[in-house]
C-alpha cells in the first residue's frame, strides 16, 4: 500500500512538472488558439483600414481567368455542404387504450401516419474555394458554383468556415475548412486560416468591385498593411507561440472544441 502510494505521489509530480515545461515553452493548446484568433483579427483590422486585399493563396491558381481579374485567396480540403429537405414519418394513435388485465391492455382507434420535413445540412463536394476581384467560384470533382461579387447579399461566418447568401438562390451555400491551413505569403504569412478572414476578404474584394477608384484611393494614401501581430514563419526549434500556424505535427496545438 506504501509503495502505491509513493507511486501516485511521483506520478503526480511528473504531471505537474510537464504541465509546467509545456505551459512555459507556449505548448498550451488553448493559448496558441487564442493567440491566433487575436493575430488573425488584427490583420482583419488593419486590411480593412487600409482596404488592401487579404491573399491568402494557398493552392494552385485555376485557369481561364479573365487578363483583369486577379485571385485574392485559394483554399483548399472545402466542404461544400447546403439545406437538404429530409422527410420523416411518426404514428399516432387517436382512440382510448384500456386496460384490460395486469400486463394486457387493448388500444382503440385506428392509427394516424404524420409527416414532417425539416432541412439539413448535407455534404454535398469537396474541393477548392476560390475568391477572385470578380467572383467566388468553389472547384469541386462533382459542383462547381461561380457566383459574382455583386450577386452576394449576405455573409455568415463561422470560426472554420462561412454560409453564403445569394440572389437567386433560395438555400445558402456553406463552406467549411476541413483542416488548418497556413498562409504561406503575403501581409498574412504564416497565419492560420479562420472564417472570420474569409469573409472579410469577399467583403472587401465586393468593396473593390463596386467603387474601384474609391477603394484604389484609399489604397494609395494608406499603403501596405504594417504586421501587428508577433507571428512570423517558423523555424525548427521556435516555440509555437513565435510563429503564426496551428497546422503542425503535434497534435497539441490543435484548438479545443
Amino acid at each position: 500500500m506504501e509503495l502505491l502510494g509513493a507511486l501516485l505521489v511521483i506520478a503526480a509530480i511528473i504531471w505537474m512538472v510537464v504541465k509546467l515545461i509545456r505551459s512555459s515553452s507556449g505548448w498550451d493548446s488553448k493559448t496558441v488558439y487564442q493567440q491566433q484568433l487575436a493575430a488573425s483579427q488584427a490583420w482583419i483590422d488593419e486590411c480593412e483600414r487600409t482596404y488592401q486585399q487579404m491573399e491568402m493563396i494557398c493552392a494552385p491558381v485555376p485557369l481561364g481567368l479573365d487578363s483583369d481579374e486577379q485571385v485574392v485567396f485559394a483554399l483548399p480540403g472545402v466542404h461544400l455542404l447546403e439545406a437538404r429537405a429530409i422527410r420523416r414519418s411518426r404514428n399516432s394513435y387517436g382512440g382510448p387504450t384500456i386496460r384490460l388485465a395486469k400486463g394486457l391492455s387493448l388500444r382503440l382507434g385506428a392509427g394516424v401516419s404524420q409527416s414532417e420535413s425539416q432541412d439539413e445540412l448535407r455534404s454535398i463536394d469537396d474541393g477548392t474555394l476560390v475568391l477572385t476581384t470578380k467572383r467566388l467560384a468553389f472547384l469541386g470533382s462533382l459542383r462547381t458554383n461561380n457566383v459574382r461579387l455583386d450577386d452576394i447579399i449576405g455573409i455568415r461566418d463561422y470560426i472554420d468556415g462561412i454560409q453564403v447568401h445569394r440572389e437567386r438562390k433560395d438555400r445558402a451555400e456553406t463552406y467549411i475548412l476541413s483542416q488548418p491551413i497556413r498562409i504561406p505569403g503575403g501581409s498574412g504569412r504564416g497565419l492560420t486560416v479562420f472564417g472570420p478572414m474569409i469573409m472579410a476578404a469577399i467583403q472587401l474584394a465586393k468593396a473593390y468591385d463596386e467603387t474601384p477608384e474609391a477603394v484604389a484611393v484609399v489604397r494609395q494614401q494608406t499603403g501596405t498593411p504594417k504586421r501587428q501581430y508577433p507571428y512570423v514563419e517558423y523555424q525548427p526549434g521556435m516555440s509555437p507561440l513565435q510563429y503564426g500556424s496551428l497546422h503542425h505535427s503535434s497534435t497539441d496545438l490543435q484548438p479545443t472544441p
